[in-house]
Protein backbone atom coordinates (compact mmCIF):
# COMPACT_ATOMS: atom_id res chain seq x y z
CA UNK A 1 0.00 0.00 0.00
CA UNK A 2 2.68 2.35 0.91
CA UNK A 3 4.78 1.43 -2.85
CA UNK A 4 1.52 2.58 -4.35
CA UNK A 5 0.67 5.75 -2.55
CA UNK A 6 4.52 6.55 -3.09
CA UNK A 7 3.94 5.91 -6.81
CA UNK A 8 0.58 8.34 -6.72
CA UNK A 9 2.04 10.81 -5.23
CA UNK A 10 5.03 11.22 -7.62
CA UNK A 11 2.06 11.08 -10.28
CA UNK A 12 0.16 13.85 -8.88
CA UNK A 13 3.18 15.46 -8.33
CA UNK A 14 4.87 15.23 -12.08
CA UNK A 15 1.50 15.81 -13.31
CA UNK A 16 2.13 13.10 -16.00
CA UNK A 17 -0.31 10.76 -15.06
CA UNK A 18 -1.71 10.17 -18.63
CA UNK A 19 1.71 9.51 -19.93
CA UNK A 20 3.23 7.74 -17.23
CA UNK A 21 1.66 4.47 -18.50
CA UNK A 22 3.26 4.33 -22.10
CA UNK A 23 6.25 5.29 -20.41
CA UNK A 24 6.44 2.76 -18.40
CA UNK A 25 5.21 0.28 -21.29
CA UNK A 26 8.05 1.84 -23.54
CA UNK A 27 10.88 1.41 -20.84
CA UNK A 28 9.78 -2.17 -20.09
CA UNK A 29 10.07 -2.79 -24.00
CA UNK A 30 13.42 -0.95 -23.94
CA UNK A 31 14.64 -3.31 -20.79
CA UNK A 32 13.43 -6.48 -22.42
CA UNK A 33 15.03 -5.74 -25.76
CA UNK A 34 18.38 -5.14 -24.06
CA UNK A 35 18.28 -8.18 -22.14
CA UNK A 36 17.45 -9.89 -25.13
CA UNK A 37 20.63 -8.47 -26.93
CA UNK A 38 23.36 -8.82 -24.31
CA UNK A 39 22.44 -11.92 -22.38
CA UNK A 40 20.40 -14.19 -24.41
CA UNK A 41 23.28 -16.83 -25.78
CA UNK A 42 22.75 -17.34 -29.28
CA UNK A 43 22.05 -20.13 -30.65
CA UNK A 44 25.68 -22.14 -32.10
CA UNK A 45 25.49 -22.59 -35.87
CA UNK A 46 26.09 -26.16 -36.89
CA UNK A 47 29.12 -26.18 -39.31
CA UNK A 48 28.37 -28.80 -42.18
CA UNK A 49 30.28 -31.52 -41.41
CA UNK A 50 30.99 -32.85 -44.95
CA UNK A 51 30.17 -32.15 -48.32
CA UNK A 52 27.59 -34.47 -50.60
CA UNK A 53 30.68 -37.71 -51.52
CA UNK A 54 31.50 -38.38 -54.69
CA UNK A 55 32.11 -41.92 -56.16
CA UNK A 56 34.87 -43.36 -58.16
CA UNK A 57 35.29 -46.70 -59.51
CA UNK A 58 38.23 -48.18 -60.32
CA UNK A 59 38.53 -50.98 -62.76
CA UNK A 60 41.62 -53.16 -62.73
CA UNK A 61 42.14 -54.90 -66.27
CA UNK A 62 44.08 -57.93 -67.82
CA UNK A 63 44.17 -60.11 -64.98
CA UNK A 64 45.15 -63.82 -64.90
CA UNK A 65 48.74 -64.20 -65.68
CA UNK A 66 50.15 -62.66 -62.19
CA UNK A 67 48.80 -64.17 -59.33
CA UNK A 68 51.15 -62.52 -56.61
CA UNK A 69 50.82 -59.02 -58.18
CA UNK A 70 46.99 -59.41 -57.62
CA UNK A 71 47.46 -60.53 -53.69
CA UNK A 72 48.81 -57.04 -53.56
CA UNK A 73 45.86 -55.45 -55.04
CA UNK A 74 43.11 -57.12 -52.66
CA UNK A 75 45.26 -55.70 -49.75
CA UNK A 76 44.24 -52.53 -50.61
CA UNK A 77 40.23 -52.95 -48.30
CA UNK A 78 38.38 -50.40 -50.54
CA UNK A 79 35.99 -51.42 -53.11
CA UNK A 80 37.43 -51.99 -56.52
CA UNK A 81 37.09 -54.25 -59.96
CA UNK A 82 39.13 -56.64 -61.43
CA UNK A 83 38.66 -57.60 -64.99
CA UNK A 84 40.16 -61.24 -65.41
CA UNK A 85 40.90 -62.29 -69.15
CA UNK A 86 39.88 -65.80 -68.96
CA UNK A 87 41.49 -69.09 -70.12
CA UNK A 88 45.23 -67.27 -68.83
CA UNK A 89 47.11 -70.03 -66.01
CA UNK A 90 45.51 -67.90 -63.38
CA UNK A 91 42.48 -67.06 -64.03
CA UNK A 92 39.96 -69.04 -62.48
CA UNK A 93 42.07 -68.73 -59.28
CA UNK A 94 41.91 -65.22 -59.45
CA UNK A 95 38.54 -65.03 -59.58
CA UNK A 96 37.87 -67.09 -56.45
CA UNK A 97 40.35 -65.09 -54.76
CA UNK A 98 38.71 -61.45 -55.40
CA UNK A 99 35.22 -63.19 -54.40
CA UNK A 100 36.78 -64.26 -51.37
CA UNK A 101 38.14 -61.07 -50.80
CA UNK A 102 34.74 -59.11 -51.74
CA UNK A 103 35.59 -57.36 -55.07
CA UNK A 104 34.05 -57.20 -58.13
CA UNK A 105 34.57 -59.33 -60.89
CA UNK A 106 34.39 -58.35 -64.38
CA UNK A 107 35.04 -60.79 -67.28
CA UNK A 108 37.72 -59.36 -69.79
CA UNK A 109 36.72 -60.78 -72.94
CA UNK A 110 39.86 -61.10 -75.61
CA UNK A 111 38.38 -58.94 -79.09
CA UNK A 112 40.57 -57.91 -82.15
CA UNK A 113 42.18 -54.85 -82.45
CA UNK A 114 42.62 -52.64 -85.39
CA UNK A 115 46.33 -53.11 -84.67
CA UNK A 116 48.28 -55.23 -87.19
CA UNK A 117 50.06 -56.52 -84.24
CA UNK A 118 48.40 -59.51 -82.28
CA UNK A 119 50.73 -59.63 -79.69
CA UNK A 120 48.34 -59.09 -76.65
CA UNK A 121 45.74 -61.39 -77.83
CA UNK A 122 44.96 -63.72 -75.49
CA UNK A 123 43.79 -67.49 -76.26
CA UNK A 124 40.30 -67.52 -77.76
CA UNK A 125 40.13 -64.18 -78.76
CA UNK A 126 36.76 -63.27 -80.58
CA UNK A 127 37.88 -61.71 -84.00
CA UNK A 128 36.01 -59.85 -86.29
CA UNK A 129 34.85 -62.76 -88.31
CA UNK A 130 33.93 -65.39 -85.69
CA UNK A 131 30.79 -66.70 -86.11
CA UNK A 132 27.66 -66.05 -83.29
CA UNK A 133 27.95 -69.55 -82.50
CA UNK A 134 31.32 -69.22 -81.66
CA UNK A 135 30.76 -66.70 -79.68
CA UNK A 136 28.55 -67.61 -77.63
CA UNK A 137 30.48 -70.89 -76.99
CA UNK A 138 33.81 -68.64 -75.95
CA UNK A 139 31.39 -66.53 -73.98
CA UNK A 140 29.88 -69.48 -71.70
CA UNK A 141 32.92 -70.58 -71.76
CA UNK A 142 34.57 -68.01 -70.17
CA UNK A 143 32.36 -67.30 -67.51
CA UNK A 144 32.91 -70.66 -65.90
CA UNK A 145 36.38 -70.00 -66.33
CA UNK A 146 36.00 -66.42 -64.34
CA UNK A 147 33.66 -67.23 -61.55
CA UNK A 148 31.11 -64.97 -60.34
CA UNK A 149 32.01 -62.32 -63.15
CA UNK A 150 29.39 -59.67 -62.42
CA UNK A 151 30.06 -57.80 -65.74
CA UNK A 152 31.98 -57.80 -69.00
CA UNK A 153 34.76 -55.91 -70.56
CA UNK A 154 36.56 -55.70 -73.70
CA UNK A 155 40.32 -56.48 -73.71
CA UNK A 156 41.84 -54.49 -76.80
CA UNK A 157 38.95 -54.94 -79.53
CA UNK A 158 38.81 -51.72 -81.25
CA UNK A 159 38.63 -53.37 -84.41
CA UNK A 160 35.80 -55.48 -83.19
CA UNK A 161 33.64 -52.89 -81.68
CA UNK A 162 32.94 -51.51 -84.75
CA UNK A 163 31.28 -54.70 -86.06
CA UNK A 164 27.48 -54.24 -85.60
CA UNK A 165 26.72 -57.92 -85.67
CA UNK A 166 29.49 -58.91 -83.09
CA UNK A 167 28.51 -55.95 -80.71
CA UNK A 168 24.80 -56.77 -80.76
CA UNK A 169 25.40 -60.57 -80.12
CA UNK A 170 27.49 -59.25 -77.05
CA UNK A 171 25.61 -57.21 -76.13
CA UNK A 172 22.59 -59.77 -75.39
CA UNK A 173 24.59 -62.65 -74.22
CA UNK A 174 25.55 -59.85 -71.40
CA UNK A 175 21.78 -59.04 -71.03
CA UNK A 176 20.69 -62.45 -70.57
CA UNK A 177 22.75 -62.52 -67.50
CA UNK A 178 22.01 -59.51 -66.18
CA UNK A 179 25.74 -58.51 -66.46
CA UNK A 180 26.96 -54.30 -67.37
CA UNK A 181 28.81 -54.12 -70.29
CA UNK A 182 32.03 -51.98 -69.78
CA UNK A 183 33.49 -50.60 -73.25
CA UNK A 184 37.12 -49.95 -72.52
CA UNK A 185 38.04 -49.58 -75.89
CA UNK A 186 38.17 -45.47 -76.13
CA UNK A 187 37.48 -45.43 -79.88
CA UNK A 188 34.62 -42.96 -81.02
CA UNK A 189 33.98 -45.62 -83.56
CA UNK A 190 32.82 -47.92 -80.70
CA UNK A 191 28.50 -49.51 -81.29
CA UNK A 192 28.76 -50.71 -77.66
CA UNK A 193 26.79 -48.07 -76.41
CA UNK A 194 24.29 -47.42 -79.13
CA UNK A 195 23.59 -51.02 -78.99
CA UNK A 196 23.15 -51.03 -75.44
CA UNK A 197 20.44 -48.26 -75.86
CA UNK A 198 18.96 -50.18 -78.58
CA UNK A 199 18.09 -53.44 -76.19
CA UNK A 200 18.16 -52.09 -72.56
CA UNK A 201 21.73 -52.77 -71.61
CA UNK A 202 23.47 -50.70 -69.21
CA UNK A 203 27.27 -49.90 -71.18
CA UNK A 204 29.55 -48.23 -69.01
CA UNK A 205 32.28 -46.00 -70.53
CA UNK A 206 35.18 -44.83 -68.19
CA UNK A 207 36.12 -41.82 -68.40
CA UNK A 208 40.66 -42.12 -67.82
CA UNK A 209 43.22 -44.53 -68.23
CA UNK A 210 45.38 -44.25 -65.43
CA UNK A 211 48.76 -45.77 -66.68
CA UNK A 212 49.84 -45.64 -69.93
CA UNK A 213 53.25 -46.21 -68.84
CA UNK A 214 55.18 -47.58 -65.74
CA UNK A 215 55.79 -44.12 -63.56
CA UNK A 216 54.48 -43.05 -60.52
CA UNK A 217 54.10 -39.27 -60.80
CA UNK A 218 51.70 -39.61 -64.31
CA UNK A 219 49.25 -41.96 -62.50
CA UNK A 220 49.46 -39.54 -59.22
CA UNK A 221 48.04 -36.57 -61.64
CA UNK A 222 45.88 -38.95 -63.63
CA UNK A 223 43.95 -40.00 -59.85
CA UNK A 224 43.67 -35.69 -59.37
CA UNK A 225 42.13 -35.71 -62.69
CA UNK A 226 39.37 -38.55 -61.78
CA UNK A 227 38.73 -37.06 -58.32
CA UNK A 228 37.72 -33.75 -60.21
CA UNK A 229 35.67 -35.26 -62.85
CA UNK A 230 33.61 -37.48 -59.66
CA UNK A 231 33.36 -33.72 -57.72
CA UNK A 232 32.18 -32.11 -61.13
CA UNK A 233 29.75 -34.90 -62.21
CA UNK A 234 28.78 -36.96 -59.20
CA UNK A 235 30.95 -40.16 -60.23
CA UNK A 236 34.31 -41.28 -62.52
CA UNK A 237 35.49 -44.48 -63.82
CA UNK A 238 38.98 -45.21 -64.35
CA UNK A 239 41.26 -48.08 -66.03
CA UNK A 240 44.02 -49.41 -64.16
CA UNK A 241 46.50 -52.10 -65.73
CA UNK A 242 47.80 -55.33 -64.45
CA UNK A 243 51.28 -56.58 -65.61
CA UNK A 244 53.58 -54.16 -67.80
CA UNK A 245 51.37 -50.97 -68.32
CA UNK A 246 51.27 -50.59 -64.27
CA UNK A 247 51.32 -53.09 -62.69
CA UNK A 248 53.00 -52.97 -58.60
CA UNK A 249 53.65 -48.99 -59.56
CA UNK A 250 49.54 -48.57 -60.05
CA UNK A 251 48.96 -50.22 -57.25
CA UNK A 252 51.48 -47.86 -54.90
CA UNK A 253 49.66 -45.16 -57.04
CA UNK A 254 46.00 -46.46 -56.19
CA UNK A 255 47.55 -46.73 -51.97
CA UNK A 256 48.46 -43.61 -52.23
CA UNK A 257 44.92 -42.47 -53.38
CA UNK A 258 42.91 -44.05 -51.36
CA UNK A 259 44.55 -42.06 -48.41
CA UNK A 260 43.89 -38.54 -50.19
CA UNK A 261 40.27 -39.87 -50.83
CA UNK A 262 39.44 -39.69 -47.58
CA UNK A 263 40.59 -36.20 -47.39
CA UNK A 264 38.49 -35.15 -50.25
CA UNK A 265 35.22 -37.23 -49.64
CA UNK A 266 35.57 -39.44 -52.33
CA UNK A 267 34.17 -42.73 -52.01
CA UNK A 268 35.18 -45.92 -53.97
CA UNK A 269 32.56 -47.91 -55.27
CA UNK A 270 31.84 -51.21 -57.80
CA UNK A 271 30.96 -50.30 -61.10
CA UNK A 272 27.79 -52.06 -60.73
CA UNK A 273 27.00 -49.19 -58.28
CA UNK A 274 28.07 -46.42 -60.97
CA UNK A 275 25.48 -48.19 -63.42
CA UNK A 276 23.23 -47.59 -61.03
CA UNK A 277 24.22 -43.72 -60.51
CA UNK A 278 24.08 -43.28 -64.24
CA UNK A 279 20.60 -44.73 -64.25
CA UNK A 280 19.38 -42.19 -61.18
CA UNK A 281 21.31 -39.19 -63.54
CA UNK A 282 19.83 -40.14 -66.41
CA UNK A 283 16.16 -40.18 -64.90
Amino acid sequence: MRFKRYVLVIIEKTKLSKFFIPFLALLCCITLLLVYIFYNPKPKIKEATSQTSSFVAIIFEDAGMDEEEVQKLLSINVPFDIAIIPFLPFSNKISLMCQEKGKEVLLHLSMEPEEASTIWLCPRSIMNATPDDEIEKIFKDALANVANSKGVSTHLGTLVCKNERIVKKLCTLAKEKDMVLVDSTFSSESLFSKMGKQIGLQVIIPDIILDSRNELKPIQDKFNILFNLAKKKGFSVAIGHLGVDGGITTIEAFKQAVEKAKKENIKFVFVSEISKLEKKSIK
